[in-house]
């Protein structure tokens, strides 16, 4: 995999509240600024999305969900339902890549956007927030709508802070896990560091 060594833009959003950014009525208020980033790259996009029942062993479906407002109203809702008022809900992330994950991974086709909204209930200061990728020539390419809609993003989270960094997609050093599979220890260690 020879693209994994292509240098990417990466943005950790992070905020110690617990701001419930899953929810579609907090969702909505940040697709906007999504969807401009995602519409930077002809590459369609789409959407997984983590999430299980407490006391489950397995993760809900949702199906193939090409991004669109439809398929990020069914993401953020379709559990969250009077028929499972019962169950403790769990969300753990939700992912939007273009080109489309299994592109990526069994057709070897790098990735332009990646964008995970990740939850750490039990955690005191990686909480909840984004992880935001793109190639550097691409951000260079788009610096000024990419910096706009990521200060839109920042200023839509409660106590969010913002840190950047350029990293390959696969880790040489310093990390232990490619753009995709970076851990709460990986972000903990970016928001600490100083821009």
């Amino acid at each position: 995999m020879k693209w994994t060594y292509r240098r990417y833009r990466l943005w950790v959003i992070n905020t110690p509240t617990e701001a419930n950014l899953y929810l579609w009525d907090k969702w909505n208020l940040l697709m906007p600024a999504i969807n401009k980033l995602v519409n930077i790259t002809k590459e369609e996009a789409f959407i997984r999305s983590f999430q299980s029942y407490e006391q489950e062993n397995s993760w809900l479906g949702f199906g193939r969900m090409p991004w669109n407002e439809d398929n990020n109203i069914k993401w953020t809702t379709k559990y969250r339902n009077i028929a499972s008022e019962d169950k403790i809900l769990n969300f753990f992330s939700t992912e939007v890549w273009a080109p489309d994950w299994n592109k990526v991974s069994k057709e070897n086709i790098p990735p332009d956007i990646f964008i995970k909204l990740y939850n750490y209930s039990n955690a005191q200061t990686v909480k909840e927030g984004f992880v935001i990728a793109m190639p550097k020539a691409m951000y260079k390419k788009n610096k000024t709508l990419v910096d706009v809609e990521i200060t839109k993003l920042v200023n839509h989270i409660p106590n969010a802070s913002l840190n950047t960094l350029t990293r390959l997609w696969q880790p040489v050093w310093k990390f232990s896990n490619r753009i995709e599979n970076i851990n709460f220890h990986e972000i903990q260690e970016i928001i600490k560091q100083k821009n």
